[in-house]
């Protein structure tokens, strides 16, 4: 079985970026096949769906992790890292949910509410956020906050 990681950067974050070519190349020594996708932030999260191999690991940080749910709904894959994701409570508390519209509009946002699902098909999910974030998650990034940092792609290799 060959390993594959797909990687899908957070909010107006690219492939190109340094951490997500520091997560790119950790995975690579460990002999992922890396495909980073990048997101158009101006288009519906629901309409840049696509479909990955079952043995995959899929990763997202931040709104990019809420992609990479979307995708984990629609298609099986081995495994599915949520870095940093906005916290799906964050869609229903009216101050938070005003704060994300602010940020990406009213139309994307109403997307993720209206795609998101409680359940995906991963084999197997963790759930990372920096320690600083405070919120819960299967592993907490000692001394960071919602940054994909050193510190976090460390704890990210280790998981791959």
């Amino acid at each position: 079985m060959h390993k594959i990681l797909y990687i899908i950067p957070g909010w107006e974050d690219a492939c190109h970026d340094k951490p997500y070519q520091l997560l790119a190349n950790a995975a690579k020594k460990k002999g992922y096949k890396v495909i980073c996708e990048n997101v158009d932030w101006k288009k519906p999260l629901s309409s840049q769906i696509f479909p990955v191999e079952e043995a995959a690991v899929v990763f997202g940080f931040s709104l990019g992790a809420m992609l990479a749910w979307l995708i984990a709904q629609k298609y099986p894959c081995h495994h599915l890292i949520l870095a940093s994701m906005t916290p799906h409570y964050s869609f229903t508390d009216p101050k938070i949910k005003k704060a994300l519209i602010d940020l990406a509009g009213k139309e994307f946002i109403d997307d993720i509410i209206n795609t998101l699902r409680p359940k995906h098909q991963a084999e197997k999910q963790t759930i990372l956020y920096g320690e600083l974030e405070k919120e819960p998650g299967d592993m907490l990034v000692h001394h960071t906050e919602h940054e994909l940092n050193g510190s976090y792609i460390q704890e990210i290799a280790k998981i791959l």
